[in-house]
């Protein structure tokens, strides 16, 4: 069994020699700055106080030289005065002299320089003292002059010395440099090539066995899962290696189960597709057919190899496909008549969004639902509805009449339960009227016999004459009508009789389900090109279940002793379909029911014309 070898051994292994050359760089310059330190602290410590100190007992000596020569010209009044000055000078650059003696020589230097300027003193102040001017001329010159002459040259020497030792030092610091340049040089070269070989042998360890399994890693992504990555080494790029193959054997494995469970899957698929009757087919996002169960192809074989769908549905099927709302028609009205071994046959199409876990489409389905004997149906449904109600609406006014004749008393005085009895006979027949032709207007919404008069109107006018219509039926109730017309709204091209006709239908409800003194705000606001009113009360409200359902026809909520039948609210649904709007409810049990439907804005381009 092979011994395995760690990465660490050999990043350790591979840096060690960097490391120690930078180890022995730094020692080195540690100790090539210490002695450099070394020779400038010579040189501006040591022999540079000397100079100064030399150049101090210079002036000194030439103060005390010149205090001497003012005594021969007579000047005695300052020679005191400019002699202390030059002597302390002097002592002070002595002082500092022989407390920095560093050079051999130097100290002999400074102790004759000692020893001279005692003598000197002692020769000054014989000098002083002499009143002669011939014995003072002849101190001066004999011993005077020579002993100062004598002191400035071992000052001067003194100097000398500490000023070749400062060259000296300064040119044996700069050849030691230009020496530890080279040296670092040469270590830095050599520093680099190592570097370069061991990134060389590091590459060739780590870089390349990386390389392959980059490309592995990368055919795996194109789908390619029969890949195995060399196993090069015993350490931890073999490990992954070795993992990463296992890996790959797995997922070949779980591609083979997955592809087996795909295959079934669609084949499921197939087969629960074409137990249905109805033509089902499934498109991908493009809008490529991708599958087609076999009542869709024998529908696409009566109809055309491909029929071309309306454009509505066209558009909804795009909407679907860029991730909308399923088209789920509920209304024969979105039937597609389609020609069907020569008979006319309707089918109420049904687009499905295909969505992954995560809610992304791929796809979609399209189902075609034949409605022809449900659209027969609702047809004689609705005519039956017309033909009762207008077979009813006659003997309904002929009872109508006799009631009315009955209660002006023209044939002969009631008593009073009679006429308690006609009253309530006539509220009946009235409130059967009403119901008659609500069922009329119903019928022919639905059957499309309403002749709708579309024309331009504002806004503004068609809530001012809504607002003039409703008011005397809200005042009768003890209730205040509000309207609010949010500026600059848009016009729109409806059939104002009918709009008016919702908003009746609207506020009556909302007059019925509110007390007195309450208010019903109508509003009207801009929406996205389109125009939203709402009529707003403030009554009981209405429950959440029963919302879904509060535009069927002939349904009310339960425990609603309000008159009628249900049929305001879906003749104004019809009204506000028919005008390519939608409507829809807010409520909430004790805060009030707002009814609100939006109107498309007309062109600036529209004029007004009939719609047959």
């Amino acid at each position: 069994m092979a011994t395995r070898t760690s990465m660490r051994r050999q990043f350790l292994i591979g840096i060690l020699p960097i490391l120690c050359l930078f180890a022995l760089m730094g020692f080195y310059a540690i100790s090539l700055f210490r002695e450099l330190g070394g020779k400038i602290d010579v040189i501006l410590k040591e022999n540079y106080r000397s100079v100064l100190a030399g150049d101090n007992m210079k002036e000194g000596l030439a103060r005390m030289d010149s205090a001497v020569v003012f005594t021969l010209v007579g000047e005695n009044a300052r020679r005191d005065e400019v002699f202390a000055e030059g002597k302390s000078v002097f002592e002070d650059g002595l002082k500092r002299e022989m407390d920095n003696i560093t050079l051999p020589g130097e100290r002999e230097l400074a102790e004759r320089v000692r020893d001279v300027y005692r003598r000197y003193l002692t020769e000054v102040q014989l000098f002083f003292s002499t009143r002669d001017e011939a014995e003072r001329n002849r101190l001066y010159f004999g011993s005077l002059l020579p002993l100062t002459n004598q002191i400035r040259t071992t000052v001067q020497e003194i100097i000398r010395i500490n000023q070749d030792n400062m060259v000296y030092a300064s040119r044996e610091a700069r050849s030691k440099s230009n020496a530890s340049t080279r040296y670092m040089f040469l270590t830095v070269s050599a520093g680099i090539i190592i570097s370069l070989l061991l990134a060389w042998r590091l590459q060739a360890i780590i870089l390349r066995p990386i390389r392959n399994l980059t490309a592995v890693t990368r055919e795996l992504g194109e789908g390619n899962l029969d890949q195995v990555v060399p196993v090069q080494s015993n350490d931890e790029l073999g490990e992954l290696a070795t993992a990463f193959n296992r890996l790959t054997g797995k997922l070949r494995a779980y591609r083979q189960v997955t592809t087996d469970e795909i295959v079934k899957a669609r084949q499921m698929t197939e087969i629960a597709f074409s137990a249905f009757p109805d033509p089902i087919l499934t498109l991908s996002t493009d809008g490529t057919i991708t599958f087609l169960n076999p009542a869709a192809n024998r529908f696409a074989a009566k109809v055309g190899a491909k029929p071309a769908l309306p454009e509505e549905l066209g558009a909804e099927l795009d909407a679907v496909l860029k991730g909308g709302p399923d088209y789920l028609p509920k209304s024969f009205e979105k039937a597609i008549a389609l020609r069907v071994d020569d008979q006319e046959t309707f089918f109420l199409p049904r687009v499905i969004g295909m969505r992954d876990e995560v809610g992304h489409i791929f796809g979609a389905a399209l189902l075609f639902q034949d409605v022809t004997r449900f659209r027969l149906l609702d047809q004689v449904k609705t005519n039956l509805v017309s033909t009762v109600s207008h077979e009813l609406k006659t003997p309904l006014t002929s009872v109508r009449m006799g009631l009315h004749l009955l209660l002006e008393e023209r044939i002969g005085p009631l008593n009073s339960k009679q006429l308690e009895l006609a009253l309530a006979a006539r509220e009946d027949a009235e409130r059967l009227l009403r119901m008659i032709n609500d069922l009329l207007d119903l019928t022919r919404l639905e059957s499309g016999q309403a002749r709708s008069y579309f024309e331009r109107i504002e806004a503004q006018t068609l809530v001012d004459t809504v607002v003039e219509e409703s008011e005397p039926l809200v005042s009768a109730r003890g209730q205040r009508l509000v309207a609010q017309v949010a500026p600059d709204i848009p016009a729109l091209a409806v059939d104002a009789r009918q709009i008016r006709h919702v908003f009746s239908n609207l506020i009556s409800n909302a007059v019925k389900h509110s007390r007195p003194g309450d208010v019903i705000t109508l509003k009207a606001e801009p929406v996205d090109h389109r125009v939203r009113f709402a009529v707003i009360d403030q009554g009981a409200g209405i429950p959440n279940e029963y919302q879904s359902r509060i535009f069927e026809r002939f349904f009310r909520v339960p425990g609603d002793d309000q008159n009628g039948v249900g049929l305001g609210l879906a003749i104004a649904k019809e009204i506000v379909t028919a005008h390519g709007g939608s409507i829809g409810v807010r409520s909430a049990p004790g805060q009030g029911t707002e009814f609100a439907f939006e109107l498309p804005q007309a062109a600036a381009s529209y004029e007004t014309h009939p719609d047959h």
